[in-house]
């Protein structure tokens, strides 16, 4: 147990003796430093590191509101706590505004009481200390933090910053606090942003990851990440909220860095298939094709030529024709043939007939308001290929016999969405062995709609078929006049 220091300041020996028989029986381990008169004890503070000091209120030299006043004047912070013969309110009043900790009356039970007085005092004292010392260490990592840690009232004013917004946003804390968390945002993004958080804070819930872009103090943009909690007070009433934000321009710089170079190397493999889908359609397939037609006419006009050969021949021209429909078929793959003239719709539904067609799956296409976008090409390549490599993976590994394809135009978002019924799969666990597995269907398609700025969402279960929803963000005022296309 920690040794307690007590001093007690008392003129009457008899009276300091009862105490300290009281003092003794409860608190073992306590030391006990007597003065009879507080001069004395001023003088020997700085000696002894003492716990608490009980004083009397009646003392040579000084009465003990003016010991307590001496105490202040020197910043002495040590529990006092305050004895006299008579009980006098306004004394103990002045006392306790003075820093007293308690106030005891010499009645019939005060050496009873006194202990446990004594023993409240230093819980008192302690959990003071503590408060202090998680303030403390608040303040160390608030202060020395790269982030800037804030609290705001429930009108979203700020009522606390630490000083590390000022790296940040170019404002020191103290011209920060006061002003409201819109007051940094762009007049463009203010009411949007603003009507975000309020919808947060209405509904008391944790605000989490809420990228914002707020300005600085010299008119430059600064991307930031916030998250943060609301605190209440005792009864329960919203008074706040408070949390932390983090710069994330460099993040953020990167991001798009990686984003530009992994639509360029998209667009160079499309310029390299279309490339490659010229070659063998322009000159392989055409040679093919000419090959053939000499195979065809090899004998013409000749009729000395045995039965077998002449059977040779015509294997030899079938397997050119079926070289042919290949290579066609591996160009037309790498580059739609009707996207350039017939547009994104007209080259999906040639595209699903011939899918259906090949493999035994019945696709069900339907498109609504996508002839009303102005898509560029990077975006319309990036939707076939989806598509095309959404049904690729139901005829490898869905065990389906029908597919529904959803292509979906409505301002501001383009919906597709694809759907099997086949054997489905844990998409968990898919997730989770994508890492390992050298299969790149969902992970390309996932990679493509993060190109498109867009995200992909999976539902399935085993048994119970597939469902991918890719929703892609698109701004464009929709005009022209209303074209819906369905085919079935």
């Amino acid at each position: 147990m920690e040794t307690l220091t007590l001093v007690i300041i008392e003129d009457e020996e008899a009276h300091f003796s009862l105490m300290k028989r009281a003092i003794a029986k409860d608190l073992p381990n306590a030391s006990v430093y007597h003065f009879q008169e507080p001069t004395g004890c001023l003088k020997s503070l700085d000696e002894i590191i003492a716990t608490v000091i009980i004083t009397d209120y009646l003392m040579p030299g000084m009465n003990g509101i003016e010991f307590l006043e001496a105490l202040n004047q020197q910043d002495i912070d040590i529990p006092v706590i305050m004895i006299t013969g008579q009980g006098d309110e306004d004394i103990a009043v002045h006392a306790m505004k003075l820093g007293a900790k308690d106030y005891l009356v010499k009645s019939g039970d005060f050496f009873t009481l006194l202990p446990s007085v004594i023993k409240k005092v230093i819980r008192e004292s302690e959990l003071k200390e503590s408060l202090r010392e998680s303030e403390r260490r608040f303040q160390d990592l608030a202060e020395n933090t790269s982030d800037w840690l804030w609290e705001m009232d429930v009108q979203g004013r700020y009522i606390y910053s630490n000083p590390l917004v000022e790296g940040i946003l170019g404002y020191c804390r103290y011209e920060v606090v006061g002003k409201y968390f819109y007051d940094f945002y762009s007049n463009e993004e203010k009411e949007a942003l603003k009507n975000s958080v309020f919808q947060i804070v209405a509904e008391v819930k944790p605000i989490t990851a809420f990228d914002n872009i707020l300005i600085r103090k010299d008119r430059l943009e600064v991307s930031m990440e916030t998250s943060g909690v609301p605190f209440f007070d005792k009864v329960g009433n919203l008074l706040g909220y408070r949390g932390v934000s983090r710069d994330i321009s460099a993040r953020k710089q990167t991001e798009d860095l990686v984003h530009n170079l992994s639509q360029m190397l998209m667009q160079a493999q499309e310029l390299e298939r279309q490339m490659i889908s010229y070659e063998l359609h322009d000159r392989i397939a055409q040679n093919l094709s000419t090959l053939k037609i000499g195979c065809d006419m090899l004998f013409d006009g000749q009729s000395a030529i045995s039965p077998e050969l002449r059977g040779k021949t015509a294997k030899f021209s079938k397997l050119i024709e079926q070289t042919i429909t290949a290579v066609r078929d591996l160009s037309y793959d790498l580059r739609p043939p009707g996207l350039d003239d017939m547009g994104l719709v007209k080259a999906l539904e040639i595209y699903c007939e011939e899918f259906s067609e090949n493999s035994g799956v019945k696709v069900d296409f339907q498109s609504a308001g996508i002839y009303k976008l102005n898509l560029d090409f990077s975006t319309e390549i990036h939707l076939y290929r989806l598509v095309q490599e959404g049904l690729n993976n139901i005829r490898k590994h869905a065990a389906a016999d029908q597919a529904t394809i959803r292509l979906v135009g409505a301002s501001p978002n383009i919906i597709l969405r694809i759907e099997d019924n086949g054997k489905g799969f844990d998409v968990e666990a898919r997730k989770r062995a994508l890492n390992s597995e050298k299969r790149m269907g969902l992970r390309s398609m996932r990679e493509r709609a993060n190109l498109l700025q867009g995200n992909m969402e999976i539902q399935s279960r085993p048994m119970q078929g597939t469902k991918i929803s890719i929703k892609i963000p698109f701004n464009q005022q929709i005009n022209g006049s209303e074209k819906e296309h369905n085919n079935h």
